[in-house]
């Protein structure tokens, strides 16, 4: 599984592990993995999606994206947040005001922390 994720150009990883489930075909499967070696696996898989999100978001860096202005401001900043067309948390580069719940231009300037951060450019 591991060789196939990162080979595949996936943005995106929702992992979790396997639990039994009453009524399934899947619960008299054997050997059954321990409990241990499911949360390692998980851990792998979910730093492998960091990786990837992180790849993907960068290939945006110096590209406008149509952003939607969600309504709380970023907790940190003040600074007015949104996600992207294609699901990507921004930064914004000022307060949203009125902006909230209307799709922005944004040009966006750099990764960090786990969302891109830009500046509005229309909007």
């Amino acid at each position: 599984t591991l060789r196939l994720l990162e080979e595949l150009p996936v943005a995106y990883l929702h992992v979790f592990p396997y639990s039994e489930r009453p009524g399934t075909a899947a619960r008299d499967i054997q050997p059954k993995v321990p409990e241990k070696v499911k949360k390692e696996r998980a851990a792998i898989l979910r730093d492998l999606g960091v990786k990837k999100r992180e790849t993907f978001s960068k290939r945006f860096i110096g590209k406008t994206l149509p952003v939607l202005v969600e309504q709380s401001p970023e907790k940190k900043t003040g600074l007015g947040k949104g996600f992207s067309h294609n699901y990507l948390p921004v930064i914004l580069d000022k307060p949203h005001g009125t902006l909230v719940n209307t799709i922005v231009t944004v040009e966006i300037e750099q990764y960090r922390e786990g969302r891109l951060t830009g500046r509005i450019v229309h909007g």
